[in-house]
């Protein structure tokens, strides 16, 4: 077999650890997760570990942004092609809380990164990783008419970001969060649907009886 390069050593080292440290904290917990187990895992050392993230918190934020990636991509990948209306939004709101459906996931993101981050860092993440990309999609809708134009992205984009924040801790909260899932997108869905223009005044305008 042919030997692989130093670089290709390196990232196989650095995949396994992050594979390896994404199942611990998805378990564990940032605070309890082993360090030691988990290199163990990987069949190498605390030395790697700290060679290529630096420290336990350098890894759980590796994994973070993993974690969010890989999310991101689900969600894109499920997207009907076209151009952006409400519904596509609807489905960006339900595949994040879909996602955090797994414990592991609701643990990593809603749990233990505000508290591992802290505030600002957190906030930073947010605004990078979901809430910029709302503001994005909530210009491209109003632009194309499918938002009303007095609607604001900015600020509309972090309401809805807070409101599925919590929705998806509640929805962790239940005896069935699977089946709590179609009770809060019922709600996103009538939040989503008050961005909507208002209908013209013909459209609007009743029809008159015939005698």
């Amino acid at each position: 077999m042919p030997r692989r390069s130093n670089a290709e050593l390196s990232e196989s080292t650095r995949a396994s650890l992050l594979a390896r440290a994404t199942e611990a904290f998805a378990t564990h917990g940032y605070a309890d997760a082993p360090l030691e187990d988990l290199v163990r895992a990987a069949g190498l050392t605390k030395g790697a570990l700290y060679h290529h993230f630096g420290s336990k918190q350098g890894l759980f934020e590796a994994v973070l942004a993993d974690v969010d990636a890989s999310i991101t991509r689900r969600i894109e990948a499920a997207l009907p092609t076209g151009a952006p209306t409400l519904a596509v939004l609807e489905a960006v709101c339900r595949g994040w809380l879909d996602a955090m459906l797994d414990p592991g996931t609701r643990r990593i993101l809603l749990l233990d990164a505000p508290a591992v981050l802290g505030h600002r860092a957190s906030r930073e993440f947010d605004a990078e990783g979901a809430i910029g990309p709302l503001i994005a999609l909530l210009d491209e809708l109003r632009a194309g008419g499918a938002v009303d134009p007095a609607v604001e992205p900015e600020p509309t984009a972090h309401l809805l970001a807070g409101a599925l924040y919590e929705a998806a801790l509640w929805i962790g909260e239940q005896p069935a969060p699977k089946r709590a899932l179609p009770r809060a997108m019922a709600g996103v869905a009538r939040m989503l649907g008050a961005l909507a223009p208002p209908p013209s005044p013909r459209q609007s305008r009743t029809p008159a009886r015939p005698r």
